[in-house]
């Protein structure tokens, strides 16, 4: 289990993305790159592992990494029992973005399970192809997630920029 968070605050010309855990964020620019928007929190990572030792804890294998062979993910909001541990924090990690450089056409704001299906650069390609859908290709991006056999809940928010060169809708 464990529960994410991922928020995304935009500001005028800038974007402000924070996260706990491994729902992430990834941006789409003008040139139809995927922009990672934040890092998932996972117990592998060098920088986690560390913390996770020293709290005194450890990580442990069963089908993925996990903190004390339990949570796949390093951070999370809840999980009382990992957190009086100082095993789990719940610490967000926040990036801030230009928009006037990025001249960004969309996000995607999604947990893990479409993340377990779709790297960022076909996600970004997939919800290009799709944008003029309703819901911006979210819904076929989640059947498609679920098509490839992700057993984990899928969640999907596309989120299409006003300035996007595209079209002027919105």
């Amino acid at each position: 289990t464990g529960t994410t968070c991922l928020i995304a605050l935009l500001s005028d010309k800038e974007l402000t993305v924070a996260n706990v855990g491994d729902s992430r964020g990834v941006l789409c620019d003008k040139d139809g790159n995927a922009i990672p928007l934040s890092h998932d929190h996972k117990p592998y990572q060098l920088k986690e592992r560390k913390r996770i030792k020293r709290a005194g804890g450890f990580i442990s294998f069963n089908g993925s990494w996990r903190v004390q062979g339990i949570l796949a993910m390093s951070r999370s909001l809840g999980d009382y029992p990992l957190k009086n541990l100082n095993v789990i924090i719940s610490d967000p990690d926040i990036l801030s973005f230009d928009l006037d450089k990025l001249q960004p056409e969309f996000m995607i704001l999604a947990s893990d399970g479409l993340w377990d299906a779709f790297s960022n650069e076909e996600a970004v390609r997939f919800i290009k192809e799709r944008l003029d859908e309703p819901h911006f290709g979210a819904k076929s991006i989640v059947l498609q997630s679920f098509y490839r056999g992700c057993p984990d809940n899928i969640t999907v928010m596309v989120v299409k920029f006003r300035n996007s060169s595209k079209t002027d809708e919105q």
